[in-house]
This record gives C-alpha cells, sequence and structure tokens, in this order.
C-alpha cells in the first residue's frame, strides 16, 4: 500500500482539502504546475487555485457541494498559476470517508494537461482558419507523439491543399482572362460577321442585278446582231442592183450613142433633100409655067427637110444633154457603188464585232449567273457562320462568368504571397503564349517537417505526469 501511495505521489499531482475546500497540503508536483510554495497555499481556501470568474459561477459552487455529499468527479478543470496564467489539470476529485461515512477530506489526483490541451486548441484554431478559408495558417507540431503527428498532417495537407489553390487560383484567373478575351473577341466577331453578312447579301442582291441588266444586254446584242445582219443582207442586195442600174446607164449611154449616129444620117439626108429640092425648084423655074406646081412641091419638100434637119439637130442636142446626164449619172452610180461596198465593208466588220459583244456578253452573263449562285450559296454560309458565331459569343460569356465565379469561390481562400505570385505569373505566361499551364508541386517531407519546427514556439513549457 505504501508502495502504490509513493508511485502515486511521484506521478501525479496531489492536492488534499478539507471537506470546505480549505488546502491541507500540496505534494511538489502540484507545486511546481502551478509555481508555489507549500507554505503559500497550506490553509488558503481553494478557490485561490483558480479565476475569480470560474470560483464564483454555478460550477464550482456544485462541485463542491457534490464532494461534501461524498461523490467524486474525475474531469479537466481550469486553474490559474501564482503567475496569473491558465493551467488545465486532468485531475479525480476523491472524498475520503470515515468509519462513520463521513467526507473527512478530499483528494485530488491530477495531470497537467495544459500542453495537450493547448495543442488541441492549436488544431481546432487551425480547423477554424481552415473552415474560413487561411490556407496560410500553420499549427505549431506539439511534442506530443499522437498530437504531433496530427499537426504535421494538418500543415502538409494545408501546404498541398494551398498549392492546389494556388493552382486553380492561377488557373482561374488564367481562364476568366483568356474567356474574357474570347467574349470580347467572339463579340467583335459577331459584330463584324453580321456586317459582312449585310454587306454580302448586298453584293448578292447587286450581283443579281447586274446580272438581270447583263442578260437583258446579251439579248440586246443578239437583236443588235441580228438587225446587222439584215442590214449587210440588204446592203449586199442594193449593191446588186447599184450594178444593174449601172449596166442600164451604160445601155442607154450605148442607145443614145446610136440614136446620136442615126440622128447625123437623118441630118445628112435632109440636107440631101433640102440640095435636091433646091435643084429641082431651079429646074421647075426653068421650065417655067409648067414646072409651077413642081417648084410648090420642091419647095414643101425644102421646108419640111429645114423641119426634119432642125427636128434633128434639137434631138441630137438633147440626145448630148441626156448623153452627158447618163455619164453623170454612171459616174454617181459607179461612186455610189462604190461607197456602198465600203458600207458593206463597214457592216460585216461591225457585225464581226457586235457578234463578238454578242458572245461575250452571253458568256458574262453566264458567268455572272454561276457568280450570282456563289454569292447566295456563300450569303448562306455567312449567315450560318453569323448564328455559330453568336452561339460562340454566348458560350464564351457563359465561360467568363463560371470562371469569375470560380475566381470568386476561390478567392475565399486566402494563401501565402508566393501563391500570388505564382498567379500573376501564369497570367502573363498566358498572355505571351495564349495558354495556362499550372504546376503543382508536392512539398517533400523534410519541407513539412521544416514548416512544423518553424511553427513551433521556442520555449513550451513541457509536462510529466505526476
Amino acid at each position: 500500500m505504501l508502495g502504490t501511495l509513493a508511485a502515486i505521489e511521484k506521478t501525479q499531482a496531489v492536492i488534499e482539502f478539507t471537506p470546505d475546500g480549505t488546502i491541507l497540503r500540496a505534494n511538489e508536483n502540484f507545486l511546481s504546475s502551478l509555481g508555489y510554495t507549500e507554505q503559500e497555499i497550506t490553509g488558503k481556501a481553494h478557490r485561490m487555485l483558480v479565476s475569480a470568474d470560474y470560483a464564483s459561477g454555478p460550477q464550482f459552487r456544485e462541485l463542491w457541494q457534490a464532494l461534501e455529499q461524498g461523490q467524486h468527479f474525475t474531469d479537466q478543470f481550469p486553474m490559474r498559476s501564482k503567475s496569473g496564467t491558465e493551467v488545465w489539470i486532468q485531475a479525480t476529485f476523491a472524498p475520503v470517508l470515515d468509519a462513520a461515512g463521513q467526507v473527512r477530506k478530499i483528494i485530488k489526483l491530477g495531470t497537467d494537461i495544459t500542453y495537450r490541451r493547448k495543442a488541441i486548441q492549436d488544431i481546432s484554431h487551425g480547423l477554424v482558419a481552415l473552415r474560413d478559408g487561411a490556407l496560410d495558417h500553420r499549427i505549431p507540431v506539439s511534442d506530443i507523439p499522437d498530437l504531433g503527428a496530427v499537426a504535421g498532417n494538418f500543415n502538409a495537407a494545408v501546404t498541398q491543399l494551398e498549392t492546389v489553390i494556388s493552382a486553380v487560383k492561377s488557373v482561374s484567373e488564367t481562364v476568366e482572362h483568356a474567356a474574357t478575351g474570347i467574349s470580347q473577341s467572339s463579340a467583335e466577331l459577331s459584330q463584324r460577321t453580321e456586317t459582312q453578312a449585310a454587306t454580302l447579301e448586298q453584293t448578292a442582291a447587286a450581283i443579281e442585278e447586274l446580272t438581270t441588266t447583263v442578260k437583258s444586254a446579251a439579248q440586246g446584242a443578239q437583236d443588235v446582231e441580228r438587225i446587222v445582219t439584215e442590214a449587210q443582207t440588204t446592203a449586199e442586195g442594193s449593191s446588186t442592183v447599184v450594178q444593174e442600174a449601172i449596166d442600164a446607164m451604160d445601155q442607154i449611154r450605148a442607145s443614145s450613142e446610136k440614136i446620136s449616129t442615126i440622128l447625123t444620117v437623118i441630118d445628112d439626108i435632109s440636107f440631101q433633100t433640102s440640095l435636091l429640092a433646091l435643084n429641082a425648084g431651079v429646074e421647075a423655074a426653068r421650065a417655067g409655067e409648067a414646072g409651077r406646081g413642081f417648084a410648090v412641091v420642091a419647095s414643101e419638100v425644102r421646108a419640111l427637110a429645114k423641119r426634119s434637119t432642125d427636128a434633128a439637130g434639137e434631138i441630137k442636142l438633147l440626145i448630148t444633154e441626156s448623153s452627158g446626164h447618163v455619164v453623170t449619172g454612171v459616174d454617181l452610180v459607179g461612186r455610189a457603188g462604190g461607197e456602198l461596198k465600203s458600207i458593206i465593208q463597214s457592216v460585216s466588220t461591225i457585225s464581226g464585232h457586235v457578234s463578238d459583244i454578242a458572245r461575250g456578253t452571253q458568256e458574262q452573263s453566264a458567268t455572272l449567273s454561276e457568280i450570282n449562285m456563289g454569292m447566295g450559296q456563300l450569303d448562306e454560309v455567312t449567315q450560318s457562320n453569323a448564328a455559330m458565331v453568336e452561339d460562340a459569343s454566348g458560350a464564351s460569356q457563359i465561360m467568363a462568368n463560371n470562371a469569375k465565379n470560380l475566381s470568386q469561390q476561390v478567392a475565399q481562400f486566402r494563401t501565402g504571397n508566393g501563391a500570388g505570385t505564382e498567379s500573376r505569373a501564369n497570367v502573363v505566361r498566358f498572355n505571351a503564349a495564349q495558354r495556362a499551364q499550372a504546376t503543382v508541386a508536392t512539398p517533400s517531407a523534410a519541407t513539412v517537417n521544416a514548416t512544423a519546427q518553424s511553427a513551433t514556439p521556442g520555449n513550451v513549457e513541457t509536462w510529466e505526469d505526476f
């Protein structure tokens, strides 16, 4: 029994009270934990070892009432050291009864758990910080093996999570930046595509109108070609008529020359008749009264011959004048024939050119018809592209909004300066290379240990079980 008590005295913090809470004694373990000497607490009330708030509270009062009734308690109790710091004891209050069953004294056996409780509070604060998104918070690593392992694993997990969240921040900022740029570009492209579609539609309408005009021009060119061909045929027919007129004029001229020759003969005959009538008159005069009648006849014959000569002269004059007109007419008709031949040649040349124009116009009409068809297909494609660009613009806007929401969600986490620098560097890399690349670095065990050691207080009071 004495050995058991000695072991308890050696390993536990022991203090004894009267039933009303007056301190009877305390061992060295208890005194060292609170920084008192035995003379400083012996005979004093137990309330001096706790805070004033706790001593005046109902929990403290109910505890001592139960102890006076012989009940025992095991719990964690807050105490106050001589320096005023809070010390937590995992203790058992055990009433000691006399032979009559009355409480003679109360023994408190305990262990200082301040450091363990501090480690647990640090872990709790770390979890609260994690809940609030403070990824730059680290837990001091306790020397208590199990709690130290928890703190180290927590710090390593938070470090890894900080790296991941930093990468997510970087990617979300990069995606938001890229999505915003894509959204702006898509909106601008959509506007340009709509403008292009409207311009293309106007161009298609203009080309269709031009196609109609060219078709009409082609039809007009065909009509002109037909008219020119008819004019050429008519001109060639007129050339034949002119040649026939020239031939007729030549025949008239030949006939006039023959008539002129005949008139010359008639004139000679009239002259000879006049001479004969003159001779007959001379002979009638010689005959006297007997030749008077013959003289009258001779006079009439001479008068007729003279009239015949005069008429022949007038006819010859008219024939000569007519021959001159015929020569002039032949010359004019010949010149007209030459001009008509030139006209025929010009009309033939014009006909060739008009034929070429008609063929070219028909080819242009066919080409414009194909262009019009192509423009119609291009207009349909452009309209489809405009619709697709509008859809892409809407999708990029949705992506930008989602990226912004993601950035806002990730912004709830607070990371270290290095993470922010990495995020900004990723945005710069995207602007330079139009791509985002997030590098997730897993901390080594040495890094975790170094972080944990740097977070451990330099002077921590360690407790041993009393």
